[in-house]
């Protein structure tokens, strides 16, 4: 287990011998949950007892080879957005047949916000009368999403993300050869999530986030329109990325002006993260993705003028186009 989760895994040990039929793990992207989860079923199949997963026996060996017959991981297929009823129905049939290796079956769902209104109703199904020696794990970064009739059959264990600090000792552990301006730089992009941090800097994702600071000044040199720069925004693997990066450029403004004084305080910088905030918010919804981005682009432009007014025509159209969401 990865050491921030250690205190969840203690609380996992002292339950093994109580076992509840259902679980939850809920926290953020980016921590290990389906790690965690992975590993709570390990220890649940493994043939020898003991509190842990022995690592040795034949049932360790065939979930480590991801060839468990009684082990059951759910997730969303490709290219799909929800976890289908389909989906659930085929996962209980498996729940209810005899176990191939004549003990428990687990099952896995992973991000169970993914189910929808019809999986969610299947799935309680199964959780209001579970067939025995039988435990279902599920997921969440969004724990809000999941109906209160699931939430109160499971048994719930909570995530939070690690400290600044223990997340760069680990960081510095498995990537030695990254400073520590990019370390610290890959947890802010990230929301101090370390192995998403770690994933952004050994996939060179940093080469992405300079692009995108090029272009900017690009932008304000006039060697290139908004719609140029969005164009190739809308190219990265995840475009989204894109409002982190100027969610992290408000925030750098606002240390450089309160605790560095290397320039002038300006209130409207707050406005501006939140305007980021519902961008971000609304392009999980049926958003116009080009027109969501050069809203941004266009807002974050206007920061740039000297006299800049929160109230002027295209400020207002802009945040009254994020609030309402319809017309992005």
């Amino acid at each position: 287990m990865y050491p921030w989760l250690k205190k969840q895994y203690l609380q996992w040990q002292q339950q093994l011998n109580r076992l509840s039929h259902a679980y939850l793990l809920a926290g953020v992207d980016g921590i290990g949950l389906t790690d965690f989860a992975q590993q709570m079923s390990k220890d649940i199949l493994c043939k020898k007892t003991g509190l842990l997963a022995c690592n040795d026996c034949s049932a360790c060996n065939l979930f480590s080879k991801n060839n468990h017959p009684d082990f059951f991981h759910l997730t969303t297929l490709e290219n799909k957005k929800e976890i289908s009823i389909d989906q659930v129905r085929e996962l209980n049939k498996k729940l209810f047949a005899t176990s191939h290796q004549g003990g428990y079956k687990v099952a896995l769902i992973e991000l169970a916000e993914k189910l929808n209104i019809s999986s969610f109703n299947a799935l309680l199904k199964t959780l209001e009368e579970p067939p025995a020696q039988t435990i279902i794990i599920l997921t969440s970064y969004q724990k809000g999403r999941i109906p209160a009739t699931i939430l109160s059959r499971c048994r719930k264990i909570d995530f939070t993300t690690p400290t600044l600090i223990d997340s760069i000792n680990w960081l510095q552990q498995n990537l030695p050869q990254a400073d520590q301006a990019l370390l610290k730089k890959s947890l802010r992009v990230n929301w101090l999530a370390p192995l998403n941090a770690k994933q952004w800097i050994e996939t060179k994702q940093f080469i992405q986030e300079k692009d995108w600071q090029d272009g900017l000044k690009s932008l304000l040199e006039s060697r290139s329109s908004v719609a140029q720069l969005v164009a190739k925004w809308l190219k990265y693997e995840t475009p989204e990325v894109v409002f982190d990066y100027f969610y992290l450029w408000s925030i750098a403004r606002v240390r450089a002006a309160q605790y560095q004084r290397r320039i002038e305080f300006n209130p409207n910088w707050f406005v501006f993260q939140k305007m980021i905030l519902q961008a971000r918010s609304i392009w999980q919804q049926n958003a116009n993705k080009e027109l969501l981005l050069e809203a941004v682009c266009l807002a974050w432009q206007q920061h740039q003028l000297p006299n800049f007014n929160p109230q002027s025509n295209l400020f207002i159209i802009l945040k009254g186009n994020f609030i309402r969401g319809t017309n992005i």
